[in-house]
């Protein structure tokens, strides 16, 4: 038999917890830097998530389906707001976007003519109506220029330019006039 030498071995803590009084102390510094990090990580990924997202998103909105339908029930469930302010964050990715619903609202005023001619009962119209009413509000939205309410406010103003400037001219003519008492001067 031969010996062996001693070996000293750690004691192995797996599986098993530390208490927090035994834990290495984490500075506050270290701490911030580390949410900050975290953070960062968690925006990254949104982007990604958004980035591998958008140009679907695209395809359907020009369907004329809105945005917030192309991500519901998406598995890694981005969040609607952040996701409309990252579009937003790029003039190309805005523009895009915008291209997409001019597209969708032509597709739209298209689904509108099908709803309106529908063969339905008196339930259904009430359905029918509204269906039109909320397509013709985001044909609006979509394509303001085209589909959009214009409200046009026609004002006509006459100004009478010469009175203001007689009244002017009489101001200034009462400020140059000095009114000085009469004096009588007699020569030697």
């Amino acid at each position: 038999m031969t010996a062996q030498p001693h070996q000293h071995s750690e004691p192995q803590l797996e599986n098993q917890s530390i208490p927090d009084w035994l834990a290495p102390a984490v500075s506050y510094a270290t701490a911030i830097h580390t949410r900050k990090q975290i953070k960062e990580m968690q925006t990254q990924m949104e982007h990604l998530t958004f980035e591998s997202l958008f140009d679907e998103a695209l395809e359907r909105i020009a369907a004329g389906q809105p945005l917030i339908q192309t991500i519901e029930g998406d598995p890694r469930e981005p969040n609607y707001a952040r996701l409309l302010a990252w579009v937003h964050a790029d003039p190309q990715r805005e523009a895009r976007y915008h291209e997409a619903q001019k597209i969708g609202a032509e597709v739209i005023a298209q689904q509108l003519i099908k709803l309106s001619d529908a063969s339905d009962t008196l339930e259904d119209v009430n359905r029918s109506t509204l269906r039109i009413n909320t397509r013709k509000w985001l044909l609006g939205v979509w394509n303001r220029k085209r589909f959009g309410d214009v409200k046009q406010i026609d004002q006509n103003v006459t100004i009478d330019l010469s009175g203001a400037m007689q009244a002017a001219q009489e101001r200034l003519d009462r400020a140059r006039t000095v009114d000085a008492p009469v004096r009588r001067i007699d020569a030697p």
